[in-house]
């Protein structure tokens, strides 16, 4: 399955260490926009701070997450869908509109767990998401997804 990573799914990977994580980013297609490096970088001192994970283990499962990642850099999105997005989000949080911008982009899920966003963005007619609950029941199901 191809899908687009929401931030708070990088942070709750990296805050809690999970293989789970690690086990659906390598059975799916996962795409994340450029942008993401500006938000970890502006929060990294708190993610290592409330990390589960030592230091070395910690830096090491950075590396095996963004592995499983393609990066996409924002001049690959369309400017129209850099504009619907943005029409979109900002009434909820401009934050997310790289994401929404992305996911509109490629015509594939959101996954997000951001129930703000969700909640929000349903109410203008972009309803494209999967959380980390459905994609766990799709690896469980002997590889079809649900």
């Amino acid at each position: 399955m191809k899908i687009v990573l929401d931030s708070n799914i990088i942070f709750s990977a990296l805050i809690s260490g999970k293989e789970i994580y690690l086990d659906i980013l390598r059975t799916n297609d996962v795409y994340i926009p450029d942008i993401v490096f500006s938000e970890l970088n502006k929060y990294e001192a708190r993610l290592i701070e409330k990390t589960k994970l030592k230091q070395p283990e910690f830096k090491m499962f950075v590396r095996m997450l963004f592995e499983a990642i393609i990066v996409i850099p924002k001049f690959a999105i369309s400017i129209e869908n850099w504009q619907n997005a943005h029409k979109i989000c900002k009434d909820i949080d401009e934050k997310d509109t790289p994401f929404v911008a992305l996911s509109l982009e490629f015509k594939i899920p959101l996954w997000t767990n951001d129930k703000k966003l969700m909640e929000g963005v349903k109410k203008k007619e972009f309803g494209n998401f999967i959380t980390t609950q459905e994609l766990l029941e799709g690896i469980c199901v002997d590889d079809e997804r649900v």
